[in-house]
């Protein structure tokens, strides 16, 4: 009955959507298999078969699943998945999707890099085309934490803890961070800029296909702010989010309004109207200001906002 009030009483607008909901349990399902697989493999497959339900279960019963930027990674890959389905089809039987064209591009480094994000995203896809995370997205310390997390419930008995906590240690040494799906998304980036294309054109085609990731990472480059923090921005801030990021990233008119058309209604943001509204009443201070305290570093700027930004 606690839980029932708890859920009962919850702020409706901050819960999960049941899409959210499922896509993130899969994913941690996914990743936990895949950490036991993993695990079993380097103890040369002597370990019973594990079921990944099961050690789920144990997981989170014990506590051990609930990290904070484990979540937030999971909640950013439901949340583009979700935007990513709602815009598919928009490029037109005529024209190629942006990403699609940038494989081809003449530019090898462009078309090397698109590729990669293709070939990243690929393997991030379970059998029936939903997201999984790979290892390699996970922040250092969830890693470790997990990989260890998962050895423990694997091991049979005490005995052969040393064993289960070796093959943890070799499994979190053999991620590949650059495989990452953040870093393929960087790459890219780095290779449009190089050859002066990494501008508001770039956004304004990738903000009409949902390419939400493109946009985040290009917004985080151009104002200097982390890319988690573009991201709440992007989808999560409400009324008034897109158009102080399009301003923190001194966007034009035009792809501002681009921006605000295209990921509105996917945001949780007003009407059109009202967040251009905003964006044009946005004053020069107020963004300098907002900038500032996004480019602060994150730890400062947690400890700040915990002590209400007093002064003694």
């Amino acid at each position: 009955m606690a839980t029932i009030r708890r859920d009962f009483f919850l702020d409706p607008t901050e819960r999960l959507t049941e899409q959210e909901r499922a896509l993130m349990t899969a994913m941690l399902r996914d990743l936990v298999a895949t950490l036991a697989a993993s695990i079993s493999a380097a103890i040369g497959g002597k370990s019973a078969d594990p079921d990944p339900a099961r050690i789920a279960v144990l997981l989170n019963s014990a506590g051990l699943l609930d990290r904070p930027q484990l979540i937030r990674l999971m909640l950013r890959r439901a949340d583009e998945q979700r935007i990513l389905s709602a815009f598919a089809g928009h490029a037109g039987p005529r024209r190629l999707p942006l990403l699609a064209s940038l494989v081809s591009d003449s530019d090898p480094a462009v078309a090397a890099a698109a590729m990669a994000l293709v070939v990243a995203r690929g393997r991030r896809r379970d059998g029936f085309g939903q997201p999984r995370v790979d290892l390699s997205d996970l922040d250092r310390r969830d890693a470790r934490a997990l990989a260890h997390s998962v050895a423990a419930a694997l091991s049979p008995l005490a005995a052969s803890d040393g064993q289960y906590a070796d093959a943890a240690t070799r499994t979190f040494d053999a991620i590949n961070r650059d495989e990452s799906l953040d870093r393929a998304v960087e790459t890219l980036i780095d290779a449009l800029d190089a050859t002066g294309r990494a501008d508001e054109g770039l956004v304004e085609a990738a903000s009409g296909e949902g390419e939400v990731a493109l946009v985040a990472q290009f917004i985080a480059r151009r104002a200097r702010i982390n890319q988690p923090a573009v991201w709440d921005h992007l989808v999560n801030a409400g009324e008034g989010g897109l158009a102080l990021v399009a301003r923190m990233a001194g966007f034009g008119r035009r792809a501002a309004a681009r921006l605000i058309a295209d990921l509105g209604s996917t945001s949780g943001a007003g009407s059109i109207e009202d967040e251009i509204a905003r964006y044009d009443a946005l004053g020069a201070d107020e963004v300098a200001a907002a900038l500032m305290h996004w480019q602060l570093a994150s730890d400062y700027r947690a400890a700040r906002n915990a002590i209400g930004g007093r002064n003694g």
